[in-house]
Formats: C-alpha cells, sequence, structure tokens
C-alpha cells in the first residue's frame, strides 16, 4: 500500500467517523504502526485535510469543504438535476438520487428526500459499487468492457448477490431502465433511468428509491414513465 493509498483511507476513515478519533484507533483501523499513521497525520494537517481536537484526537480539516465545494461545482449536472429531480420526488412521493460513475464505482452527487419517515439514506459523495442496485448495474451497463471486466475482477459477489450478466447489462440497455429489490439494503427498492449526453454516453444515472411495500411492481411502469421523462428534461437542458 502506497504511501497515498494510507493518507486516502486515514481521511476515509476520520470522515466515515461519528467523532474525532485518536492516533491508536485510526493506525489499527488502517492496519498501520502508530508511527507511520503520526507521520501522515502531521502531513495532512500541515496541508488542513485533517486537524488535532483535543487530546490526541483528530478530525476532518477544513480544506475539505473548499474542496467539496469545488469538485460540486464542477459537476454542472447537479444544479440542472435539482429542480427537476424535486418535481419527481413530488410526482411520485419518493426519494430522488443522482449518480455518477467515477471510475469503478458510482457516487450520489444529488439526493431529494421523500416525504416518509421510512426512506433510504444517501450519503453524498460516498462511494459505492458498480453492478449493485439499480442505478448501479445502470451504469455499470453503459460502461465500456474494460470497466466492466475489471468490477466483475474486484467485486463479483456483493450481500449475497452477483453481477449481472452481459445479457443481464444488454437487456437494462435495451430497456433503458434498471430495477433492483433488497440488493443494497433489506427492504428498499430502487428504479433507475440513464441521463445521456448528446454523444450518446452515460455519465449519470436518476434513481427513484423507497420501501418495497410503496415500490411494488404495480407501479414500475408509472415510475419508470416519469423517471424517464424526467432524465430526459435534464439531458434536454444539458446539451
Amino acid at each position: 500500500m502506497s504511501v497515498l493509498d494510507k493518507a486516502v483511507q486515514l481521511v476515509d476513515t476520520l470522515g466515515r467517523a461519528p467523532g474525532p478519533m485518536r492516533l491508536g484507533a485510526l493506525a489499527e483501523e488502517i492496519s498501520i504502526p502508530k508511527s507511520s499513521a503520526h507521520r501522515l497525520l502531521v502531513e495532512l494537517a500541515r496541508h488542513g485535510l485533517v486537524r488535532r481536537c483535543g487530546d490526541g484526537e483528530y478530525t476532518m480539516g477544513y480544506r475539505l469543504v473548499e474542496w467539496g465545494r469545488l469538485a460540486d461545482r464542477s459537476i454542472g449536472i447537479r444544479d440542472i438535476a435539482a429542480p427537476v429531480m424535486a418535481t419527481l420526488r413530488d410526482q411520485v412521493r419518493e426519494s430522488v438520487h443522482l449518480y455518477v460513475r467515477d471510475g469503478d464505482s458510482r457516487v450520489c452527487v444529488h439526493a431529494v428526500e421523500g416525504p416518509h419517515a421510512l426512506r433510504p439514506v444517501a450519503v453524498l459523495g460516498k462511494a459505492l459499487p458498480l453492478g449493485y442496485g439499480a442505478a448501479g448495474k445502470l451504469l455499470l451497463a453503459y460502461a465500456d468492457d474494460a470497466t466492466v471486466r475489471r468490477v466483475s475482477q474486484q467485486l463479483p459477489v456483493h450481500r449475497n448477490r452477483t453481477l449481472p450478466t452481459r445479457d443481464d447489462l444488454a437487456t437494462i440497455r435495451a430497456g433503458g431502465w434498471s430495477v433492483s429489490v433488497d440488493e443494497m439494503e433489506d427492504g428498499l427498492t430502487s428504479l433507475a433511468a440513464p441521463i445521456s449526453t448528446p454523444g450518446g454516453g452515460v455519465p449519470a444515472a436518476l434513481a427513484i428509491a423507497g420501501a418495497t411495500t410503496r415500490i411494488a411492481p404495480d407501479r414500475y411502469d408509472e415510475v419508470h414513465g416519469l423517471l424517464s421523462d424526467a432524465c430526459r428534461e435534464i439531458a434536454s437542458r444539458s446539451s
């Protein structure tokens, strides 16, 4: 594992922690010596990526806020999609999530929560697997062959489920949508459709997610229609 890998793991661990973490806990979490963790944390703190607080505890640095703002600004589709997603949420009364492909993963860059107390929680910026969940399967279906091969080697099984076959991915592309039931979380159903670019690429997917009891198969046609309309509107505003 390179120094950069270790530094990224430290920052990621702090980001997922419910509060500040002590040096020993951080070193144990990513399986490196305390001395190595300390040297990395000193360097990261010097660049504002982590900060020391309390007695030997560390947390996320304020510079990451600025980086997040810059990254968000660079994803122009988010601002375009936001009002369309709000309208879609009101139509289906379920949560709406916008995902983009980031290498061999997918990341939620915007979420509009549904009105129900029982609803999925999308963590903005968290890397999620391709090939699992409605948006993950859809983005994998439109990915290049090299990405499909890498994903099949890296994560062939997730939550006791296997990746969709190439025939499954072809079916998703032909239909222009995907569905998942209990793939990412028990009791959760999601449907996703592609947001296309003028050149034919699919950089993003729009997903509707909610309790399986509310998004039953007899609603799929209705939800799919509204979802596809929203994707086309976002694509047209982006061109």
